[in-house]
């Protein structure tokens, strides 16, 4: 479906996700009108932002579930697992691998996900090839590469950690990411803290994982506006330590969602909300927000929220499914037990997709 339609149901409206009564009126790939008087349509459920995955790193789907081994031994450059295989594997074999990744984060509901892309410019020109307009490509210079080669082909740069890096180069690649006004964003804090005030140093557009940050950390983030994104499932399976996701809330600090490297962890929303929620945060509204409303913001997207003027990205779950009943808070419903089989339609562009394997009694 296409052009002009209603979806009716129970709206999380707005940018606080109250749930009312009410119809979204779609109008190409924009969302043209939300009213709140009762309409009967052909599309019927609860209305919920699609997701926003705020940290990925899809060229590593061609090595899925490698040993349990040190962070550093699976990901840190230049010799660290990941690196071996995506510079020994074919550009056919990493895009199947981006491919099969895309659709899984179809599946579970995610419109968009914010990628950082190994390989240089000739990584984040494959993404952007297979990807289009659903993926953020932050990349990184690879050996023969500038950082200028880089940003001609993708949407900014993601550094994998100032520790990484010679002296003055992060601040060389923000200077010249920033200049271009593009997005940069920065690990810090996964493995420790030792490249923490470093990262924040070059103020970056956001930064990732921050499991090891202080207190001081968290503020400094904070008072500086620096958005974090959070990948607790990543954290428990490379034994980097559980995020302190509390105290970065407690601190003001903007957070956001991501599921990491798909080598380790599937592309699926639905998995990390619950493990932030139930972990972490026991609540439910501020869980969902960091799937959507907040990632789209650090992705600079008009998306996370179903308001008049925004893209129509939205899924559409099924509240006859039995995953829906007896739900005492539909919002609850969805961050702590819903799934990819509970979609009805997930809209996407403006366009209705239908799911046809959700669960019905």
């Amino acid at each position: 479906m296409s052009g002009e339609y209603v979806v009716s149901g129970t709206i999380l409206y707005g940018d606080e996700f109250e749930a009312r009564e009410g119809y979204v009126v779609v109008s190409g790939p924009k969302i043209r009108e939300v009213g709140f008087e009762r309409c009967d349509s052909d599309i019927r459920g609860l209305i919920c932002p699609a997701f926003v995955n705020a940290h990925t790193h899809l060229g590593d789907a061609i090595v899925k579930d490698p040993p349990f081994m040190p962070l550093v031994d699976l990901v840190a450059p230049p010799d660290g697992l990941k690196h071996r295989v995506l510079n020994a594997a074919s550009p056919a074999e990493v895009a199947e691998g981006i491919r099969s990744s895309l659709g899984v984060m179809g599946r579970t509901g995610t419109c968009h996900c914010v990628d950082f892309r190994e390989n240089g410019a000739a990584g984040a020109r494959l993404l952007k090839r297979i990807a289009g307009p659903r993926a953020t490509v932050l990349g990184r210079p690879a050996p023969g590469d500038t950082i200028e080669s880089v940003l001609a082909e993708a949407d900014g740069t993601g550094i994998s950690s100032t520790r990484d890096l010679p002296p003055g180069a992060a601040e060389d690649i923000a200077e010249k990411t920033k200049k271009t006004g593009k997005i940069i964003g920065i690990h810090a804090g996964e493995l420790n803290r030792d490249d923490i005030d470093t990262a924040i140093d070059i103020m970056p557009g956001f930064l990732v994982h921050m499991t090891h940050a202080a207190a001081k950390d968290m503020k400094r983030a904070a008072d500086n506006g620096i958005p974090v994104v959070t990948c607790p499932r990543s954290n428990a399976i490379t034994g980097a330590g559980l995020p302190p996701l509390k105290e970065m809330r407690e601190a003001g600090a903007t957070l956001a969602l991501g599921t990491d490297n798909v080598m380790l962890n599937s592309p699926d929303m639905f998995r990390e909300m619950e493990w932030a929620d139930k972990l972490f945060l026991h609540d439910d509204e501020f869980v969902l927000r960091m799937a959507t409303l907040n990632g789209a913001k650090i992705a600079r997207l008009n998306k996370g929220s179903i308001l008049p003027g925004k893209d129509a990205d939205f899924l559409v779950f099924d509240l006859k499914s039995d995953t829906f009943k007896s739900s005492q808070n539909l919002l609850s419903t969805v961050v702590r037990r819903a799934g990819p089989d509970d979609i009805g339609y997930f809209i996407y562009e403006g366009k209705a997709w239908r799911n046809n394997y959700s669960r019905r009694s």
